[in-house]
């Protein structure tokens, strides 16, 4: 019998993450419901994993199933391409190593993801607490809010969004130049006491957001001011990191927003990036879950939840594919 997780917004997310990745058979083993991040079930079937994955995509036409140890050679080929620090790799080699059902490739790196990392998206619906994003100057927190913005406007939420960022010159106005085109108003906020009214104020939406002001990890002072001001509402910070940074730079970043209370990571840049390692071992030595990714500098894109089968599929894109394959194209 196989055991997996899945996290979802809603229920009926997780039901259908359940019956694409495990099959219509699956039975639901347990629900939890986690604050301001949805549910988490795990469900068991009999059958293989079924996932999203076509058995037999990645491979060559005409392959026949090959040994574990052959698949795993090709997973870790992909993980050295990505410059995933050898700790992580070899862990992830490890868990695939007790897989007995590995399926294809994609499917066989996705179970070790799964094993390792957690992954929670971001809500959707609606949180009882303020989303702050969070992170060091040019990860792309603007653009984050404005794309959540954007994705629960759409989705007929009622949203507030909030500001800090009111030192970096044009940091306002970009933001407001998005909450003018959703229709939203834009708090400005300089003090905890500003965060604590303009919160107040916005009980009734569904979703606050929070662009913070940027913050330097190596600055004692500046995170210890960010965290104060964060706790002046009940918030959870988001850390937006940007990919293809050098990996034990990004689990410093992460080790010092985590100590502030960050407990996930939105990856950004995947359209200019090639390279995930960095990003994955700062969310591992961090202890950070992963939750959504950006891949264009659109807002109308949007933030993409993230799963072990969609990060796989990045990973190791489909075989006869010549071009970098986008987060975009991997997802479909």
């Amino acid at each position: 019998m196989r055991l997996k997780t899945f996290t979802a917004p809603t229920m009926s997310a997780a039901m259908a993450l359940v019956k694409e990745h495990m099959g219509p058979n699956a039975i639901i083993v347990s629900t939890q419901d986690i604050a301001g991040s949805g549910v988490r079930l795990t469900a068991a079937s009999d059958s293989d994993a079924d996932f999203d994955i076509v058995p037999g995509r990645g491979r060559d036409e005409g392959f026949d199933a090959p040994r574990l140890e052959e698949l795993i050679e090709e997973a870790d080929a992909a993980l050295v391409r990505h410059s995933m620090p050898e700790r992580l790799r070899l862990r992830l080699c490890d868990a695939m190593g007790r897989e007995r059902n590995p399926g294809n490739v994609q499917q066989l790196l996705a179970s070790a993801l799964d094993e390792i990392f957690e992954f929670t998206p971001l809500p959707e619906k609606s949180s009882p607490r303020a989303i702050a994003f969070v992170g060091p100057p040019g990860a792309g927190k603007t653009l984050c809010v404005a794309k959540a913005a954007a994705r629960a406007v759409m989705k007929k939420r009622r949203v507030a969004v909030l500001t800090s960022d009111t030192k970096r010159a044009g940091g306002v106005e970009q933001l407001r130049a998005f909450t003018n085109i959703l229709k939203i108003p834009l708090g400005i906020i300089k003090s905890p006491e500003d965060l604590r009214d303009k919160f107040e104020a916005a009980r009734e939406a569904d979703l606050v957001f929070v662009d913070t002001a940027n913050c330097n990890p190596y600055q004692p002072g500046e995170l210890a001011a960010m965290g104060e001001f964060l706790q002046s509402v009940p918030s959870e910070p988001i850390l937006v990191c940007p990919a293809g940074v050098d990996a034990e730079e990004t689990g410093d970043i992460a080790n010092a927003f985590a100590e502030c209370g960050a407990t996930r990571m939105l990856i950004t840049r995947l359209d200019v990036a090639s390279r995930l390692g960095g990003a994955l071992y700062g969310a591992n030595k961090g202890n950070l879950s992963l939750c959504n990714v950006s891949m264009t500098a659109q807002v109308a894109d949007g933030l993409t939840a993230l799963s072990p089968v969609a990060l796989a599929k990045l990973l190791i894109p489909a075989r006869h594919n010549h071009k970098k394959t986008s987060f975009a194209e991997v997802m479909k």
